[in-house]
């Protein structure tokens, strides 16, 4: 059952809830999430006439965004943080706005009507799908918020949003409190138990190469994608070789759980890697701030199961470690640029362009490995 699935049947259980449910490892893990985010849905019917109103306050966060969905994931409309003007007397932290205001509140609408030329401001749109314009039945709001500040608040240390549905007149016919009909939640104990085993020992094939290629409408990208994420995607396989190992450039970004504020100096707002199932189900994300890197800005990521680990595959050794999940002999690599500002960025390549040329040292250029390579030339020992 997909992502979209599990929301829609779960909604009709508690409708004074704003959101139907909260994505979690074990429960709705599937269109390919990042572990360092929090995803809630909300089910709407474009009804002629009616109209989403989102009400609520900016989270202390790296990002919070919303989108709007139609019934194949497609992505239609979106809007984030700084684009989100405050309601009158508020102030909006991630638009230079102090963090300690005592108003920050915001209020967001979903209009069920073709985008114009101009669009509203705080107005996204959800009337028309997205290949061939015809009249979208409905689909799915979601909310997202990355990166908390305090990671014992998914939502970003504030009420959850109120979601109301009324007329455009203004007449109210639905309204959902601040909370959310959350799925059981088992703490993730399934992937950390696949992500603690490894897979069955299997013949080797001369090592292959691992080509990264942009998103563009795929899977990645236009199931439940992120509008404000670009992407790159990778297929790897066991049978090349037991460790797919990525060093790279690490782009800028604002370390928000430090009280760093997002800037238009940051080259990223976040980056990522995740080793994926094919089934679009994450095993491990690394983010930004967990990637250590070295005095010239430069990053390590290995990837393999637990038994195959290299021995200086740490944090201590400036190295970034990801499961491969046992239950996968192939897997889907994602590296996430978010709302970037500079040249070399995912977002930079275009149809055609060579992701190598366009990135330069920012390419995350992955390769297979063996663990007595790895341990005893790092990554220059491995095949490129």
């Amino acid at each position: 059952m997909t992502a979209a699935a599990v929301a829609l049947s779960h909604a009709a259980a508690d409708p004074s809830c704003s959101w139907a449910a909260k994505s979690e490892p074990d429960t709705v893990n599937a269109a390919y999430p990042d572990t360092n985010a929090s995803y809630w849905s909300h089910p709407y019917t474009a009804a002629p006439g009616t109209e989403l109103v989102i009400h609520g306050r900016y989270a202390r966060a790296r990002y919070f965004s919303f989108h709007v969905y139609q019934p194949s994931g497609v992505p239609l409309d979106s809007t984030y943080d700084t684009r989100i003007a405050p309601d009158k007397g508020s102030s909006n932290p991630f638009d230079g706005g102090s963090r300690a205001a005592k108003h920050q509140q915001y209020t967001v609408h979903v209009r069920f009507e073709a985008k114009p030329a101009r669009p509203a401001a705080n107005t996204i749109y959800a009337g028309r799908q997205a290949l061939g314009g015809a009249p979208n039945p409905g689909g799915l709001l979601m909310m997202r918020v990355y990166t908390p500040v305090d990671a014992g608040s998914p939502q970003g240390g504030v009420p959850l949003p109120t979601v109301t549905t009324q007329t455009t007149a203004g007449q109210v016919i639905a309204a959902g409190g601040a909370c959310s009909s959350d799925l059981p939640d088992t703490g993730g104990s399934g992937t950390q138990a696949l992500n603690g085993s490894s897979g069955p020992a299997q013949e080797q094939l001369a090592p292959g190469t691992i080509t990264w290629g942009k998103a563009f409408g795929n899977n990645a990208a236009g199931f439940f994608g992120n509008q404000q994420n670009a992407y790159l995607t990778a297929a790897v396989d066991r049978a090349y070789g037991p460790l797919v190992v990525i060093p790279g450039k690490a782009p800028r970004f604002p370390d928000t759980s430090r009280g760093v504020q997002p800037s238009r100096t940051d080259q990223v707002r976040y980056w990522s890697f995740c080793q994926n199932s094919n089934s679009t189900r994450v095993n491990a994300c690394a983010s930004d701030r967990q990637v250590p890197l070295d005095r010239h800005g430069y990053y390590l990521i290995v990837v393999s199961d637990p038994s195959q680990r290299p021995a200086n595959a740490t944090a201590a050794h400036g190295v970034t470690w990801l499961p491969w999940g046992a239950a996968d002999a192939t897997g889907t690599l994602i590296y996430r640029n978010m709302v970037a500002t500079f040249p070399h960025a995912v977002q930079s390549v275009t149809k055609g362009s060579d992701p190598v040329k366009v990135m330069a040292d920012y390419y995350p250029s992955a390769r297979y490995c063996t663990r007595v390579a790895f341990e005893q030339r790092g990554w220059r020992g491995c095949a490129e």
